[in-house]
């Protein structure tokens, strides 16, 4: 493989569906994206005309979430199976632990290495599910599961030394943040890496807002300065070309939230500084 492709995740303003939701779609397809992460609003009406739609843009959904819908609970594994199949994705993904709610403030305290363990077992189990209805069950990590030792390990190791069927939707921004290396983190655990998120941060930080009814002081409230990728400290040249030698397809645009730029601007912005390694298609 000689080059990644592009793809993005969020970017698309809160409560926006229907025409709106396909016509910003389309308008980051045309700077050159090629796969958008979430598919389920395409399982709003008919989903094969949808899909369709998007592919006629040149460009796809990558990954199926499990969240509740408003007024729904979360749907079962079986359901969450079905609606990849229906979409054409290969990938679910989960974007929360148990390390992660302490580190945002939803929790006041640490998790246990029972409760990691626990939630380990879990994982490997919702990933075994899933392997045997050939998807990918990924753990999408923030820079707590690389800061965070338990065992003498960053928890991320933890996970990857106890599951055999978890993958990971690595996040090359967090896990610099979290004071790990990404390009050592992209080759150390290839094997089991369904794709990469794209974050960079700049120098400072900003405040988190507190969670109702909970602490958010100390370090959960610190929260990069995330700015367009290619502006800021992550080494993206070496994070592309680590996931080259890798066999990564997908170099998925992350931000949390915008520096400068609007959404458009900066999805522009890290589209062009990525396109100009060399290393994007």
């Amino acid at each position: 493989m000689e080059k990644m492709k592009a793809g993005f995740i969020g970017f698309v303003p809160r409560g926006v569906q229907g025409e709106e939701w396909f016509k910003i779609i389309g308008e980051y397809a045309a700077i050159g994206y090629k796969a958008f992460e979430h598919g389920s609003p395409l399982l709003n009406g008919d989903v094969e005309a949808n899909l369709a739609r998007v592919k006629a843009m040149g460009i796809q959904p990558l990954v199926m979430g499990m969240f509740a819908r408003p007024g729904q609970p979360a749907p079962t594994l079986e359901e969450t199976a079905e609606n990849c199949h229906k979409v054409g994705v290969t990938r679910v993904a989960t974007y929360v632990s148990v390390a992660a709610t302490y580190r945002f403030g939803m929790r006041k305290t640490p998790p246990t290495y029972d409760e990691i363990m626990a939630e380990i077992e879990e994982f490997e189990r919702k990933a075994t599910f899933f392997k045997g209805e050939g998807i990918d069950f990924m753990f999408h990590n923030h820079d707590t599961e690389i800061a965070m030792k338990v065992a003498g390990m960053p928890i991320l190791q933890l996970m990857y030394a106890n599951t055999e069927n978890l993958k990971f939707e690595l996040d090359t921004g967090w896990v610099l943040y979290g004071g790990g290396c990404p390009v050592d983190y992209i080759h150390r655990y290839a094997d089991r890496i369904s794709m990469l998120h794209i974050k960079d941060f700049t120098d400072g930080w900003v405040e988190q807002p507190a969670m109702p009814g909970m602490d958010s002081g100390g370090y959960k409230k610190m929260m990069p300065r995330f700015t367009a990728p290619g502006t800021g400290k992550l080494p993206l040249r070496e994070v592309l070309k680590a996931g080259i030698e890798e066999g990564i397809e997908w170099a998925v645009v992350e931000q949390d939230f915008m520096n400068n730029l609007n959404q458009k601007d900066t999805l522009t912005a890290a589209y062009l500084n990525m396109k100009e390694t060399g290393l994007i298609e």
